[in-house]
């Protein structure tokens, strides 16, 4: 059967379609792909055999797609996920997850132990706390729109302070009332980010400039060799790459 042959669709292929996919892969690393509803169903006990399929399966988890929506996130969500986590996963190496539509913010632990092989982590609106630094992560994405975000990202680069690329996208960000970044005022360590080679911000505007610049002020970066800065809109004036790039070669 040609599906065999895709991805496959964990939210609406049924049971023994993916039981067959999953055997065709052989020992191929698979990727998970979890939204909205199927998420909710495994929270609840809805959907036990395609829990007990994902659990038998997980060490060849290869890529782990998560997307959740305010109709169906929940608190016991993010937790019944952190548990599934905690199963042994050596050769996952991607996560992604995208909370959308919600000004929520959320955490999730991650276990590196766990986790061997974990690379690449790519989150919006959900912050990675690690119970151990990790040592495998190389490439963070992750999305700030708002003041309240720049401290959850201190702490998570901090613990993946390994990281090669960082990637902070900024659309849609809008300034509080207020000092800007008045939670990390009292930050004594920094960040320090021995491995970082490039540094990505996607959609910068007049208002986040300010807002990177500070929280650059918090890391030590002695390695970075690229820079690339991505402007939302047109109308942002040329002063602010100047200011932002000036900010970058001091810190």
């Amino acid at each position: 059967m040609s599906w065999l042959f895709t991805e496959a669709d964990w939210d609406c292929w049924p049971i023994p379609l993916l039981d067959l996919w999953c055997q065709r892969a052989r020992a191929q690393p698979l990727t998970i792909s979890l939204h909205e509803l199927t998420m909710y169903n495994l929270e609840v006990g809805w959907a036990p055999e395609l829990k007990a399929l994902l659990e038998s399966c997980s060490r060849r988890w290869g890529t782990l797609i998560l997307g959740f929506s305010p109709e169906f996130y929940s608190e016991n969500t993010i937790r019944f996920l952190e548990r599934f986590l905690q199963r042994a996963c050596p050769l996952l190496h991607t996560i992604h997850g995208q909370q959308r539509y919600t000004d929520s913010r959320t955490t999730l632990h991650l276990y590196p132990d766990y986790l061997p092989s974990l690379q690449t982590l790519c989150l919006g609106g959900i912050w990675p706390i690690f119970s151990t630094s990790s040592t495998s992560v190389t490439e963070f994405t992750c999305t700030c729109t708002c003041e309240e975000d720049w401290l959850p990202l201190l702490d998570a680069v901090k613990g993946c302070h390994l990281i090669q690329k960082l990637t902070i996208n900024s659309s849609g960000y809008h300034k509080g009332f207020g000092d800007d970044l008045i939670t990390l005022s009292a930050i004594t360590d920094k960040a320090v980010l021995s491995s970082l080679t490039h540094l990505e911000i996607e959609g910068m505007n007049i208002d986040s400039a300010p807002a990177i610049s500070q929280f650059l002020s918090q890391c030590d970066i002695p390695k970075l060799e690229r820079l690339t800065v991505r402007l939302v809109r047109r109308s942002t004036k040329p002063r602010v790459f100047e200011s932002l790039c000036r900010d970058v070669v001091r810190h």
